[in-house]
């Protein structure tokens, strides 16, 4: 055999041993990686209903990446690293993969599942409601709970209470240990479940088997582009803990529900919640949102009350916010927004937007007043 002829032999080979491997590499679409992220800063003067001061402050900033890699015609592999970060003060910022951070398989057909960190069902579901910047969003502190969660009337005891029962949480829930389902959209119906496990058992007292506090969700949510409607369950068990031999723990629960429409220029929402200890203390909240184009130009207003969560707490709270945006593109706004709290003789809300709101006095009535920018990437 000539060298000439080896050479093609050779060459003709690793041709053949190449080819399945071209013939893949072009049939396999290239896996596709995101960055993504939210910086949102503003100005702001506020007061603690005593005590007025001027702050820059960090609304949820995050930097995210997020991928997906397609392994046949119907199915794909996804995750998702986001975190948090505090550009004005980076002593704040948080523990990488601190925000929803998960890994899925994701099927046109079937529906998404992912396994990690992300916010819960009932956190998820915003539909046309939740539309503010800045210190003044309604959703979070009145419809989550986190107003009524900072109540002085947290070491009251309801009547016909027990003792060790005023604790009263909020669910702003981002829960870790999560398990979670998608299904496809259909009809235009969007269904979610959720399960966290509780991976440190506990004990009560040092008297009574181990307990644990798993949480479990679910949403069902339409939108047809105009009109949109959702309506979500999230239960923690055991919030309150087992007290010794006689008495069980008590589950933390809460129902949302959300209707809203978007047609032309106009947006509006509303937002309903309860949330209940199971030991005597329940709130039951509402917020009505609507906002207004003129070209770049958008006005924005929510207002949202919290009740009582016993009688005579005294523990009710109100919040009023309203703002104008103007947009200088898709991705960066600027606004201006103020917004107040009003709390009862027990209550002490106060707006947890920020990184570093000052917690204010029994009764005191926070605000706010902020010159912001957002930009989204």
């Amino acid at each position: 055999m000539t060298s000439i002829s080896r050479k093609n032999t050779i060459a003709l080979a690793i041709a053949a041993a190449l080819l399945p491997a071209a013939s893949f590499a072009q049939t396999t679409p290239a896996p596709s990686v995101t960055l993504y992220g939210t910086l949102e800063m503003a100005l702001e003067s506020n007061s603690d209903g005593t005590t007025s001061r001027t702050a820059l402050q960090n609304f949820s900033s995050n930097f995210g990446i997020k991928g997906e890699r397609q392994v046949s015609g119907d199915l794909s592999g996804i995750f998702q690293i986001e975190t948090g970060i505090a550009p004005d003060d980076t002593t704040q910022s948080k523990t990488l993969a601190n925000r929803n951070s998960w890994v899925g398989l994701k099927s046109n057909s079937m529906g998404t599942l992912i396994i990690g960190t992300n916010d819960m069902p009932l956190k998820e579901l915003k539909g046309t409601t939740k539309i503010m910047l800045g210190e003044g969003e309604a959703m979070e502190t009145i419809i989550h709970g986190r107003g009524t969660s900072q109540s002085a009337s947290a070491a009251v005891v309801p009547v016909g209470g027990i003792a060790g029962t005023g604790a009263f949480g909020q669910v702003h829930t981002r829960k870790t240990n999560l398990v979670e389902y998608i299904s496809p959209k259909f009809s235009d119906l969007v269904v979610k479940f959720a399960y966290s496990p509780d991976e440190a058992a506990k004990v009560a007292n040092g008297v009574v088997p181990a307990y644990s506090q798993p949480m479990y969700g679910a949403s069902i949510e339409y939108n047809n582009g105009m009109w949109n409607a959702g309506l979500a369950t999230q239960s923690q068990d055991n919030v309150i803990a087992p007290n010794g031999t006689t008495i069980s723990g008590y589950a933390l629960q809460a129902t949302k529900a959300t209707l809203g429409a978007q047609m032309g220029d106009w947006k509006a929402g509303l937002a309903f919640s309860s949330i209940d200890n199971g030991a005597g203390k329940k709130t039951n909240n509402w917020m009505i949102s609507g906002a207004y184009a003129m070209g770049p130009i958008v006005f924005k207003g929510n207002y949202g009350a919290s009740s009582e969560s016993f009688s005579g707490a005294a523990d009710d709270l109100t919040l009023t916010g309203v703002e104008v945006d103007y947009a200088l593109d898709k991705s960066i706004t600027v606004y201006g927004a103020y917004s107040q709290i009003t709390n009862s003789k027990n209550a002490k809300g106060y707006y947890t937007q920020s990184d570093n709101f000052p917690q204010p006095a029994i009764g005191k009535n926070p605000t706010a007043f902020n010159l912001g920018i957002q930009y989204k990437f």
